[in-house]
């Protein structure tokens, strides 16, 4: 079955007419990649087929493989399993709400989320590619926990996750997700932030651990709730 939603919205917004990325990103309110991610699924699985149309290319439903086949629906059940996607609303200019995630992170990064041994004093957000995150301990110990892949003020940041299953810190870059966060004006004083971790199976074995803290309510959505309070304060 179709159980995850944003599936199950995708196949619905095809079934009534054929569609590109981007419309679909825009009708349902979640990331072009991960709307790219559904419908590469669905087209290995033979759900889906698209054509050229211009510069963009548009999908409609395969009525041949749409069929309930379990096997088809096994593979379509992979990808949403390793991302996690969460958003929120902000009543601010995207630009402002750009730099106070990236500028006051360490505001409403959660003090009881610390691989250190001795209470955090500080997180440092540093605003570059090739960048890090880490907490610095009241002891002066570091831990590096996220190294920054894409600064693209005030549009967009993806950083790596170098946390474990075993949520210790890691060093093998082969083996760690990522995380992509977007600042989408839905009005001049209102953003849209979308969050997406993807790719958490690279953690390996126990991964799915990791998809669950992020998921639960203490994990993605506590900073989000966090990070949204620092604009009520700040009125």
């Amino acid at each position: 079955m179709l159980a995850d939603p944003s599936r199950r919205s995708i196949v619905t917004c095809l079934a009534d007419r054929p569609r590109a990325v981007g419309e679909l990103a825009d009708d349902l309110a979640i990331s072009r990649p991960a709307v790219s991610q559904h419908l590469k699924v669905r087209k290995d699985a033979g759900l889906v087929t698209d054509e050229a149309a211009g510069t963009r290319r548009v999908y409609r439903l395969n009525p041949a493989g749409v069929d309930g086949n379990a096997s088809e629906e096994k593979v379509m059940a992979e990808p949403a399993a390793v991302v996690v996607q969460r958003q929120i609303v902000i009543e601010a200019p995207f630009e402002r709400a750009f730099v106070v995630f990236t500028e006051r992170f360490g505001d409403f990064k959660p003090p009881g989320h610390n691989l250190l041994g001795t209470p955090i004093a500080e997180t440092v957000f540093e605003r570059k590619v090739g960048g890090y995150i880490y907490d610095r301990a009241t002891d002066g110990t570091e831990c590096r926990w996220a190294r920054m892949l894409a600064y693209e003020p005030p549009d967009r940041v993806v950083f790596s996750w170098d946390i474990s299953p075993q949520w210790q810190g890691k060093t093998d870059s082969g083996n760690t997700s990522e995380v992509e966060v977007r600042f989408i004006a839905e009005t001049p004083h209102r953003t849209r932030v979308e969050l997406e971790h993807r790719h958490l199976d690279r953690h390996g074995p126990g991964w799915e651990s990791v998809r669950d803290g992020v998921a639960h309510d203490e994990g993605w959505p506590l900073y989000l709730a966090r990070y949204a309070a620092l604009f009520t304060q700040d009125l």
